[in-house]
């Protein structure tokens, strides 16, 4: 499910670029509004049975909300001061915040092979987002996007905290979460963004599809998949897969000709991969090597019992 997060999310790169240039780019945050609150009624409208009002889940779905919201806000902004090779670089940098964020809510030291692959998963990042062509180095917008980041991180260990500690079930936290950073995009994008409507064009037959993407595969059933697929993975396992949205949203850009072949995609877009199969596959083998050690021995050759 995680996977299939990430392809979306990796087309989500090219589509919203699009959609940005085709008639949102004066009003950006109306498109992240329309994304949060569609899906929110569309999750509302399949699990209403299982959604219901509690101070408490109220509470944690605001929190992952607002975390939600200051993610996607601060990525945004810090875009229009740094180039879209260090906004991808930076926001994918949550990869090496979740673990430690991890080490410090439930003090239990990762596995060794979450630190290396976490390494190699920003080698790979570095790889496939900085070349030589762009000078566009920004402090602030960095900055900003790297804030965004450390949200986006603090939301998936948020989540799996409550999950793994039983406070509330995935249903309800992927509502709530959605429903609040609805809220907060829809008050934001109406305060500071109105003025800009009127000058706004929408072309269904190019910008329903994508936007039908978008918030039904990127954002209702994208949070909905990762939230589910939290209560079984760890954090750390669950931050380095959806990192794989930068080198996949790579690769479509080139497949689709908005951007020109280059081995170094190729290059980068590997070394993600390599370090998600690393932190999948180590601790599993270790796992299995491990619990062979512990089984009992078959019984000795003279047949009385152990």
């Amino acid at each position: 499910m995680l996977i299939a997060v990430a392809v979306l999310w990796g087309a989500g790169f090219v589509l919203n670029a699009q959609l940005l240039s085709l008639g949102f780019g004066d009003a950006p945050q109306l498109l992240n509004a329309l994304r949060f609150v569609i899906s929110a009624l569309c999750l509302l409208a399949i699990f209403n049975k299982k959604i219901h009002l509690d101070k408490h889940i109220l509470l944690y779905g605001a929190v992952g909300g607002a975390l939600l919201w200051a993610g996607f806000l601060l990525q945004l902004i810090g875009m229009k001061y740094t180039t879209p090779s260090h906004s991808g670089f930076f926001t994918a940098s949550y990869v090496i915040a979740v673990p430690f964020i991890a080490w410090i809510v439930y003090r239990k030291h990762p596995h060794w092979s979450i630190f290396v692959g976490a390494a190699v998963a920003i080698a790979g990042l570095t790889v496939l987002n900085f070349n030589n062509e762009e000078t566009g180095f920004s402090l602030q917008g960095d900055l900003l996007t790297l804030a965004g980041a450390l949200c986006f991180a603090l939301q998936i260990v948020w989540a799996d905290y409550l999950l793994k500690k039983g406070k509330t079930d995935y249903i309800q936290l992927t509502f709530w979460q959605i429903a609040f950073a609805a809220v907060l995009f829809l008050g934001y994008t109406l305060i500071f963004e109105s003025k800009h409507y009127a000058a706004m064009h929408f072309d269904a037959g190019t910008e329903l599809w994508r936007l039908a993407i978008v918030i039904l595969g990127g954002t209702a059933f994208a949070y909905y998949a990762q939230t589910f697929a939290q209560i079984h993975l760890s954090p750390s396992e669950t931050s380095l897969i959806l990192s794989c949205e930068s080198p996949i949203g790579a690769f479509i850009s080139m497949l689709i000709g908005m951007e020109p072949f280059a081995w170094q995609t190729i290059a980068g877009g590997l070394l993600v991969i390599c370090a998600v199969v690393l932190v999948e596959l180590v601790p599993e083998l270790h796992r299995k090597r491990r619990h062979a050690d512990d089984s009992p021995t078959d019984a000795p050759p003279d047949g009385t019992d152990t």
